[in-house]
């Protein structure tokens, strides 16, 4: 019966709403209750219950000089409730929708459409959507912000094992208008970029020339303790399969040889890969100076990465 009751009361609402414009008698949702209701519900952070309710506001008050600020908010709350996916069709359709790229929202939709790409783990997609509002914008300031954007997820990706793209977040940096310059510190952001890329670096291939001699190339990438291991594993095996020979025992020595063939190769290609890793952590290092890395979750891919979180 409750049930029943609730969901006649929740039909009228919806029927009921387009009343004040009919002059008929009855309960009255005026534009002004919906939005305020839905603002109460995104300020409270019951940013899923928001959403719906931004979007009934669009649904029954369409022309309402609120909409395109409903529309947006609608998608700032699927971004904070964690559904990233939405939340990007949401920000791409006021984009899509809009006469003036140049608008409060539809500018804002772009960067938040960014951000919800690359909550996602797609860092290319999150590019591609700034550098098309630059294409179309003619405002100094966003052309600014996008810059700036662009370099921390340049600086952001070199992090990530295999990639290096300071020479791109330099490039966008310096592309930052004379009068922001100093505003975002953009001179202490390149400082830091010239410092990573001039850091001490190992060379890959002398850590396995070395690594001829087990441990040798962990030890000229300063793993004393991985050398340590490497050294004793190796030797050991070596002289297992020495002394099974020696004792007419060939299929031992045979089967310990093949064992330490594994080992030995697997001992020269950590050792030249200690060496990129050497090289990327020197550059984070020295990046992190300026910037701030911390540990993110990406949700899609489901692993962790390292994220940019310092301010521009």
């Amino acid at each position: 019966m409750a049930l029943t009751i609730f969901a006649l009361f929740s039909g009228l609402i919806s029927i009921n709403a387009h009343a004040l414009a009919n002059d008929h008698p009855g309960f009255f949702i005026t534009p002004d209750m919906q939005f305020d209701y839905a603002q109460t519900l995104f300020d409270q952070k019951d940013f899923i219950a928001a959403q719906v309710e931004f979007k009934r506001f669009i649904h029954f008050f369409p022309t309402d000089p609120r909409h395109d600020r409903a529309g947006y908010t609608a998608g700032v709350a699927l971004f904070r409730s964690g559904q990233y996916y939405e939340a990007a069709k949401r920000f791409d359709k006021i984009i899509r929708q809009s006469k003036n790229i140049d608008t409060p929202w539809t500018r804002q939709s772009s960067f938040m459409q960014s951000q919800a790409f690359e909550a996602m783990g797609n860092t290319g997609y999150a590019q591609v959507v700034l550098q098309n509002h630059l294409k179309l914008t003619r405002d100094t300031d966003t052309k600014d912000r996008i810059y700036l954007e662009l370099a921390r997820m340049h600086i952001q990706n070199t992090a990530s094992p295999g990639k290096d793209e300071l020479d791109s977040a330099r490039k966008n940096l310096m592309l930052v208008s004379p009068e922001k310059q100093r505003e975002y510190k953009v001179t202490k952001q390149l400082a830091a970029i010239d410092n990573a890329v001039n850091a001490p670096t190992k060379s890959p291939v002398l850590a396995g020339i070395l690594a001829i001699i087990p441990g040798g190339g962990m030890l000229y990438c300063e793993r004393s303790k991985d050398a340590f291991i490497s050294f004793c594993f190796n030797t050991g095996l070596i002289w297992a399969a020495y002394t099974a020979f020696d004792h007419d025992n060939p299929a031992l020595g045979g089967v310990i040889t093949f064992v330490e063939t594994g080992f030995y190769s697997g001992n020269i290609y950590g050792s030249i890969t200690a060496a990129h890793k050497y090289n990327k952590a020197a550059r984070i290092n020295i990046l992190n100076k300026t910037f701030n890395f911390k540990p993110g979750f990406d949700p899609v891919n489901k692993s962790f990465f390292l994220k940019l979180t310092h301010g521009f």
